[in-house]
């Protein structure tokens, strides 16, 4: 008898494994929202790829409990830039971004707030020399557009891990700053 109580408990438990190891190998069914983020991310990526000669290396979504409220894309530099080619970049991907959001109608039902604005988007850029290294101040390491506010960063020099210095810009001033430059360089093609 406690042969067969023991044959059964072992069968028993030997049961229990395989359907949780079964149960993780099955896919895990993704949103019909999920679906369009991670289509148009990956779209918006390319896009930006070619356009601007950057190489994406993440995405993101903040979606809790279903609607999108911010999406997110990350990018390494092939080349160190400066502060004003970053924001420069920064401002036009955060538009492709928001251009590809605002006319992709299928998606439009899946967002928190309609239309999507600078707000609602997450852009970082990390800056690398040519050799795809990392840059050290006085050098930006890595620019960003989150909330409407662009962030520059610098790595400390002497300790790798550490930021060294870091400043702002709202979007506002950025494009103010942006359009002086661009107006500058026009000028002084003439």
């Amino acid at each position: 008898m406690k042969i067969l109580i023991a044959v059964l408990l072992l069968l028993l438990i030997s049961l229990f494994f395989f359907l949780s190891n079964r149960q993780q190998d099955l896919p895990i069914p993704i949103s019909k929202g999920e679906q369009l983020v991670n289509s148009l991310l990956a779209k918006t990526a390319k896009i930006i790829k070619s356009t601007y000669n950057l190489k994406p290396c993440a995405v993101g979504a903040a979606m809790p409990g279903g609607p999108i409220r911010k999406l997110n894309l990350c990018f390494d530099t092939k080349s160190s830039l400066t502060e004003e080619q970053l924001r420069e970049l920064l401002i036009k991907i955060a538009h492709e971004l928001l251009n590809q959001v605002n006319e992709d109608e299928e998606i439009q039902e899946f967002l928190y707030e309609r239309p999507f604005t600078i707000k609602n988007v997450q852009i970082i850029i990390y800056n690398h020399d040519k050799k795809g290294r990392e840059v050290y101040d006085p050098e930006i390491a890595t620019a960003q557009i989150c909330g409407g506010v662009l962030t520059y960063r610098t790595v400390n020099p002497t300790n790798h891990f550490q930021f060294y210095r870091q400043f702002e810009e709202s979007y506002e001033e950025a494009l103010e700053l942006m359009q002086k430059s661009s107006q500058t360089n026009s000028e002084n093609k003439y």
